[in-house]
């Protein structure tokens, strides 16, 4: 099988504050591995950037290849458009590892991921979107709270300061929010306790659903601290991620919550849910993350989906080659 890895290196902002182009980066290393990875194990194996021409060289490349890895978080050498990938290889019927373009649209838009997801019955942060920093407060709203953009991904735009603890705090961090990222600002009540992800692969019925992963901040006793913040992903704080031990009557509902958040939102072949839970236990979905990071714990990087795949024994390589045979699957392509 011959495989074109598609990918983008950020070298504009179009979005953000100038220490976001940080976490753009690592795609130069990963890139590498994959191919190198890919090749060892027999396929056939060809990289592209997607810059803005990327149209003409996918056409040109049509009937060359039998599926494409999508691994791009962006589009045209910025930080944005992620979702132009998917719309195009949609367009040209080319077969291509996981999001479409539909699924990007709705889960990178954090306020409407949520709707889906509490109407599947899924529990979910009380929150409220800020077109403007004037905005009424609503009621459901309490303090301490987090503000974050409403579609940016990968702890972009969540500093430790984005945690406010009173509402001209608030306001202020979602002025800042709006005036940098160019997008409204959701508001959720800040749910102290500890920080869980869960992964899953698969499509339909065939999900395989990874043990949940818990990240430790081993450098604070602040629970206001206890986030994912852009300073722990990608800034040099100290997290850890380990395998979360949990109740088995809270790992299944996390393991239902994850299914039918794959499902409802349309993820297809890999993904990762976020998610608080209190001490006593209550479940609140943060976020649906689709493509999450698929590189390995190695080379100074730090992938969450790849660390929960280790829990079932899969290296980092077993992750990529699975996805691969995964999507080929659903594509009908073997």
């Amino acid at each position: 099988m011959k495989i074109l890895v598609l990918y983008n290196v950020a070298r504009d902002l179009g979005v953000g504050v100038a220490s976001d182009i940080i976490c753009e980066q690592e795609i130069e290393i990963i890139v590498p591995l994959v191919e190198e990875l890919l090749l060892a194990r027999g396929y056939e194996v060809e990289t592209i950037e997607t810059t803005q021409n990327l149209w003409n060289n996918m056409v040109s490349r049509i009937g060359t290849f039998d599926l494409a890895l999508n691994m791009a978080e962006s589009f045209g050498g910025g930080n944005t458009d992620e979702p132009l990938v998917p719309a195009m290889l949609e367009a040209l019927r080319i077969p291509f590892t996981g999001a479409s373009s539909l699924n990007m649209q709705l889960t990178l838009d954090k306020e409407k991921s949520k709707l889906v997801c509490q109407g599947y019955g899924i529990p979910v942060t009380p929150y409220q979107r800020f077109d403007s920093p004037d905005d009424p407060l609503q009621s459901n709203i309490s303090f301490p709270a987090i503000a974050k953009p409403i579609r940016q991904e990968g702890s972009i735009g969540i500093y430790a300061d984005c945690v406010v603890k009173n509402e001209a705090e608030m306001r202020a961090k979602v002025a800042h929010i709006i005036s940098n990222y160019f997008q409204p600002a959701i508001v959720e009540s800040f749910i102290v306790g500890r920080e869980i992800s869960v992964g899953v692969i698969g499509n339909g019925a065939n999900l395989i659903v990874f043990p949940p992963l818990e990240f430790q901040f081993p450098d604070t006793h602040d629970d206001l601290l206890k986030i994912r913040s852009f300073e722990y992903k990608w800034g040099g704080q100290t997290e850890k991620m380990v395998k979360a031990d949990l109740p088995s009557s809270v790992v299944e509902k996390l393991v239902s919550f994850t299914k039918t958040a794959f499902r409802a939102t349309e993820c297809r072949d890999y993904a990762r849910m976020d998610f608080r839970i209190t001490p006593d236990g209550e479940i609140y979905l943060l976020e649906v993350n689709y493509n999450p990071g698929i590189g390995p714990n190695s080379h100074g990087l730090n992938n969450t989906l790849t660390k929960m795949a280790s829990f079932t024994g899969r290296g980092f390589e077993d992750l990529i080659e699975e996805i691969i045979l995964i999507a080929a699957s659903r594509e009908k392509l073997i």
